[in-house]
């Protein structure tokens, strides 16, 4: 028989998962804005790829980063397990405004994206990488469960 490892919520964020619903969804988000410049390709188009293997080759750091919520049967008591079908381009995604895009239009994107709730079957955060800003820049959209102090703190 195979073992599983998981780790069970602690009581703050067990709680934030049944605060939950179809209305309130509890994520942290922020809209961070970049130069383009140092990461762009020379057709000028953002080096994504590249983005995305390098913050793939770092989630070693933050193992969290690749587990999901379940549930222990019977007590249904929230835990958090490996993601076996773990796929990074789900995670770090991509769009592009049309050029030159305003701060309008990535207010708008971003207000969309975080009326989502984040997929409960997957690691809970996503990165959007946003093209085509005005000024030669670029935005970084970033979601997230929100994460207990201790997550922060290291103390796990």
């Amino acid at each position: 028989m195979t073992k599983t490892h998981y780790e069970r919520l602690s009581a703050l964020d067990a709680h934030f998962l049944d605060l939950e619903d179809e209305g309130v969804h509890m994520h942290v988000a922020v809209v961070l804005l970049c130069d383009a410049e140092p990461l762009t390709l020379e057709d000028g188009r953002l080096d994504v790829e590249s983005i995305r293997g390098f913050i793939e080759s770092r989630l070693f750091a933050l193992p969290r980063y690749r587990q999901r919520l379940a549930r222990i049967p019977l007590e249904r008591h929230p835990i958090w397990v490996d993601d076996a079908s773990f796929n990074i381009q789900y995670h770090v995604r991509h769009v592009g405004l049309p050029r030159p895009g305003d701060e309008r239009q990535l207010k708008r994107l971003a207000s969309n994206l975080f009326s989502q709730a984040l997929d409960p079957d997957k690691p809970p955060w996503e990165l959007v990488f946003v093209e085509g800003l005005d000024d030669d820049r670029f935005a970084l959209i970033a979601k997230a469960a929100a994460p207990s102090r201790s997550e922060v703190a290291g103390d796990e």
